[in-house]
């Protein structure tokens, strides 16, 4: 591993072993119910404040559509311009109380795509041909299991399922890949933060396609503030195992801000907005910067009562 990922690692380590006991010790002032299986005390998401926390919690107990759509501003061998790639993740967040103390929390992951790509090269002129295709990505399906142990602690393990579902061979890994994901943080009424980790490795698929082993990991923390507004990040380090050292490690830095409001009668709505750069970047062509925009309306719960209580 390359030691300025390293050195990337030991700062985001370092950062949750420093806001991580906020949770723990989280004064009388800053601390908030729930109820039996995990479920806000707020009911039908009467205060806002409440509601934006748990939004925030990759595992948490409301149930709502993510929709997040991400603009990747790409360079690098053999392209001296910045493309573009689209991808838009449609992801259902469903908590199912399963008793007063376990959660199971669905979160499949649907992408929808616009990506370039090389068509070919010209001999004659030695230039590349460039071209884009959009579509279907491939799915991700994660059911996690998370107990209710504190109000303060976010933690939940899943196994993490990639099906080769890609519409077009320039849009997905062509493999079907299985592995681990860990979800650890903390969350108060003014803080949210932790880890989400990932990693994949391939069981079977197109056999022109190489094998996969990756790790996705997303560190996040956000400040709550009044009437329900927020600052904070949460970008995706991504590090492709399999790759050279030089093209290995994808290492984002960023900040936004969101709000979470109600229109009318609606459900209410949770947006965000966050710039994120890539401090680390492969030296061949990738990602270079981010523009994240977050939309997630809250839906009705399904699923009110622990199942098995």
């Amino acid at each position: 591993m390359p030691r300025t990922l390293w050195k990337w690692l030991i700062l985001v380590l370092g950062l949750s072993l420093t806001v991580f006991p906020l949770g723990s010790l989280a004064s009388e002032g800053d601390e908030f119910e729930t109820k039996p299986g995990g479920l806000p005390s707020v009911g039908e998401h009467k205060d806002l404040n409440d509601l934006a926390r748990h939004l925030n919690n990759p595992v948490g107990p409301v149930w709502n559509i993510v929709t997040q759509h991400n603009l990747y501003f790409q360079k690098g061998f053999p392209s001296d311009a910045y493309r573009v790639q689209y991808i838009m993740n449609f992801q259902p967040v469903l908590p199912i109380p399963l008793t007063r103390e376990w959660n199971l929390v669905m979160r499949p992951i649907i992408p929808l795509e616009s990506n370039p790509y090389i068509r070919g090269v010209n001999v004659v002129n030695q230039t590349v041909e460039w071209s884009r295709t959009g579509g279907l990505g491939d799915i991700t399906l994660e059911p996690f299991l998370v107990p209710n142990w504190k109000p303060w602690l976010i933690f939940g393990v899943a196994p993490t399922l990639i099906l080769p579902t890609a519409t077009d061979t320039h849009l997905g890994q062509g493999k079907v890949q299985l592995g681990p994901a860990v979800v650890a943080g903390f969350l108060t009424k003014h803080w949210i933060g932790g880890v989400f980790v990932q990693n994949w490795w391939s069981l079977a698929g197109n056999n022109s396609k190489p094998a996969v082993n990756r790790m996705n990991l997303q560190y996040f923390l956000f400040r709550m503030l009044p009437n329900a507004w927020q600052v904070g990040f949460a970008p995706n380090v991504l590090v492709d195992w399999r790759a050279d050292g030089k093209n290995q490690v994808t290492f984002p830095i960023g900040l936004g801000i969101g709000k979470t409001f109600k229109l009318g009668g609606l459900p209410p709505i949770q947006t965000s907005l966050e710039f994120q750069w890539m401090a680390w970047h492969p030296e061949d062509f990738g990602q270079r910067f981010n523009i994240r925009f977050v939309f997630k309306p809250v839906m009705p719960a399904l699923v009110k009562k622990p199942i098995f209580d």
